[in-house]
C-alpha cells in the first residue's frame, strides 16, 4: 500500500472535522473507561468490570486503526502508469492531463483523480476510494458499535445523576453545550452530559452512514453509481462484492485492521467482459 504524500487537511472544513474526531475519540474513551464504567459498577473492580475494559480497548484499537489507515493510504492515480491513448469506457481528466479508468473521478480538494472514487470525507480529510474503502467501512462499523456500546452505560449514568426531572434538567440534556458555555451549569457533571449526548449523536450519524455504505457495498456500487442507479459492476455473488472492498480475507478484515487482505481488483482495469 502506498502512503499519501500529504495527509494535512487542505481546507478549513476538513481540518475542523478531522481535528474534532482526533480529539474527541480519546476524550470519549477516557470518559467511558474512567467515569461511566466505574459509575455503573459502583466503583468496584469486579471481573465484569475488567472484561468491559478489555472490550473497550478492542473497540478503540479498531476505531483508531481503521481511521488512521483510511487517512494514510493513498488511493489516487499517483504512481500509476496510464495509457497515452483513450481506451473504451475511459475518460480524459483536464486537471490531471491524462486518461483515467472507469469509476475514477477527479477531486478538486485532493487535487488528483481517485481510483474507484466513492466520496470525499471531511472527517478523514481525504477521498474514500479503491484502496482505503475497506478501512472507512470498518471505521464506520466499529465507530457505530462503540457508540452503541457506550450509550448503554451513558444512559444509565444520565438517569442516575438526575435526582428529579424538570425543565432545566431537560434543557441540560437537549442543549448541553449551550448550558455549559453560558455558565448556567459549568460543573464536571454537565461536561459528562455533553459527552454522553455527543456519543448518541455519533451513534445516529455513523449508524445512518454505515447503513448507506453497507447497502452500496453489498450491491457492488460506489456513491456515484448509487445516485445514477448504475449496476454495471455488481457481482451476483455476495462474497465477491465483499472481497472487492474488504479483500480476499474479508472475514478477517472484519475483526482487525492489521490483518493483510489483498484486494481482488487493481481498481484500474474494469474493461473485461465481466464488467461491460
Amino acid at each position: 500500500m502506498r502512503i499519501r504524500p500529504n495527509i494535512i487537511p487542505r481546507n478549513m472544513r476538513d481540518f475542523t472535522a478531522c481535528l474534532f474526531l482526533v480529539f474527541m475519540i480519546p476524550i470519549i474513551y477516557w470518559f467511558e473507561v474512567f467515569v461511566a464504567l466505574p459509575f455503573y459498577f459502583g466503583g468496584e473492580f469486579t471481573i465484569a468490570h475488567y472484561i468491559h475494559n478489555v472490550i473497550s480497548i478492542y473497540l478503540l484499537v479498531n476505531v483508531v486503526g481503521n481511521f488512521v489507515a483510511a487517512i494514510m493510504i493513498d488511493t489516487s492515480i499517483r504512481g500509476e502508469v496510464m495509457p497515452s491513448t483513450q481506451l473504451p469506457t475511459w475518460h480524459f481528466c483536464d486537471s490531471c492531463q491524462c486518461f483515467v479508468p472507469p469509476r475514477s473521478w477527479h477531486c478538486s480538494t485532493c487535487s488528483t483523480c481517485i481510483l474507484k472514487r466513492d466520496h470525499h470525507c471531511n472527517f478523514t480529510a481525504c477521498c474514500i476510494g479503491h484502496r482505503n474503502h475497506r478501512y472507512f467501512i470498518m471505521f464506520l462499523f466499529y465507530f457505530a458499535l462503540s457508540t452503541a456500546y457506550s450509550t448503554f452505560f451513558n444512559l444509565y449514568y444520565l438517569w442516575s445523576t438526575f435526582s428529579y426531572w424538570s425543565t432545566i434538567n431537560m434543557l441540560k440534556l437537549l442543549f448541553p453545550f449551550a448550558i455549559l458555555v453560558t455558565g448556567m451549569d459549568n460543573t464536571m457533571e454537565q461536561v459528562y452530559r455533553l459527552l454522553s449526548v455527543l456519543v448518541i449523536v455519533g451513534l445516529i450519524s455513523s449508524g445512518c452512514l454505515l447503513y448507506y455504505q453497507t447497502c452500496n457495498l453489498l450491491r457492488g456500487r460506489v456513491m456515484y453509481e448509487k445516485v445514477k442507479n448504475l449496476n454495471v459492476y455488481n457481482d451476483d455473488d455476495l462474497k465477491m462484492n465483499l472481497a472487492m472492498v474488504l479483500g480476499e480475507n474479508w472475514y478477517l478484515a472484519l475483526i482487525c485492521p492489521f490483518v493483510p487482505s489483498n484486494l481482488i481488483h487493481d481498481g484500474i482495469h474494469w474493461d473485461s467482459e465481466k464488467y461491460k
